[in-house]
């Protein structure tokens, strides 16, 4: 079976989200409900950081609600779609990513989102870490 990323309409909660909550306000609605409704907005506040990646132009944004955190950051993990993939993986892990996205993207995304155990393989590449400089 191969899977194949589909053209489909994506419901943006994040740019809505402020609103979806304060309408949350003017219902009459269970308290049970409205909470569950919390919940699915999902509401996160937080920052993105920026990892350079080495060698290239090219940089890796994440977003995390603990930027306190940023200083033990030990690794930068992509998604196996993510379109840097190819691009940062060296000639001698070459074939261990290409098993290993052909592996994933036979899955759905409910089963890897769901799988207790998380998996993957180093691609070689690297990030600077945005304040010490230091590979990631």
């Amino acid at each position: 079976v191969m899977r194949l990323p589909l053209r489909q309409w994506v419901l943006k909660i994040t740019e809505y989200a402020d609103r979806l909550q304060e309408g949350l306000g003017d219902l009459d609605w269970p308290a049970g409900t409205l909470t569950a409704q919390q919940q699915w907005i999902g509401k996160s506040t937080g920052c993105e950081i920026v990892f350079d990646v080495e060698g290239s132009d090219e940089s890796v944004t994440v977003f995390t609600t603990r930027a306190d955190t940023l200083m033990g950051v030990t690794y930068v993990t992509l998604a196996p779609e993510h379109p840097l993939v190819s691009t940062i993986t060296t000639p001698e892990q070459k074939e261990i990513v290409e098993a290993y996205v052909k592996e994933t993207s036979s899955r759905s995304d409910l089963d890897r989102t769901a799988a207790k155990e998380k998996t993957g393989v180093f691609t070689g590449g690297y990030v600077l870490h945005p304040i010490s400089g230091e590979r990631v």
